[in-house]
């Protein structure tokens, strides 16, 4: 499997959350850009981005594989394991799914304070592989960036591509063919109709 040497982006410094030994790190990648956050759950800030396809280093995961320590040029945060994979000698292994076989080692989120999550409103389904942004007009960003809604709270990781559940509020754009709403801390423009996140504002 081929990995491009792409860059990743951060939107801010990621809040120190080593909790294993680089020596311990799997090299791994993310199949969607995905969220990289100072704890292990979505009720953590979002700290950064890691870009899809590029490698990173894989410092622990928790007990139940749903979340992972992740450590790109440097820098370090949380993200969710169902959009990590790791190649082992041309094998591709989803973490969340074969956790053990991937030689990841378990860890604890050791120095990261607890953020209690509130009751979420149904479960997001996640794409079944990478999904590329729509690129919204400028004052469709205008209006998201300036316009404040009800937020809301799902189990899962918000990635381009992912279903939200019925229960999540769609609040129209005007002048638009897309829906607005917050989930998870993320600003998102929604598919009406197949209600699948086509952008994130980061």
């Amino acid at each position: 499997m081929k990995h491009p040497a792409r860059k990743a982006v951060w939107a801010a410094a990621v809040v120190g959350v080593l909790v294993a030994s680089p020596a311990l790190a799997i090299p791994g990648y993310s199949t969607a850009h995905l969220n990289l956050r100072t704890g292990p759950g979505t009720q953590y800030p979002i700290a950064g981005v890691m870009e899809y396809n590029v490698r990173s280093e894989i410092t622990g995961c928790l007990a139940d594989y749903s979340w992972c320590s992740i450590t790109v040029a440097g820098l370090s945060g949380w993200a969710s394991a169902q959009y990590l994979v790791v190649d082992q000698n041309g094998s591709i292994l989803q973490v969340d799914e074969q956790g053990a076989a991937t030689g990841i080692p378990v860890v604890e989120a050791a120095g990261v304070a607890e953020v209690v999550a509130g009751a979420t409103v149904g479960v997001v389904v996640g794409p079944a592989g990478n999904v590329a942004a729509i690129v919204p007009e400028p004052a469709v960003l205008e209006y998201i960036a300036a316009t404040p809604v009800n937020p809301f709270a799902v189990q899962g990781e918000v990635v381009v591509g992912a279903v939200l559940p019925a229960a999540v509020q769609l609040y129209q754009v005007p002048g638009a063919t897309y829906a607005y709403t917050i989930v998870n801390g993320n600003k998102v423009l929604v598919d009406v109709t197949s209600r699948a996140v086509v952008y994130i504002a980061r």
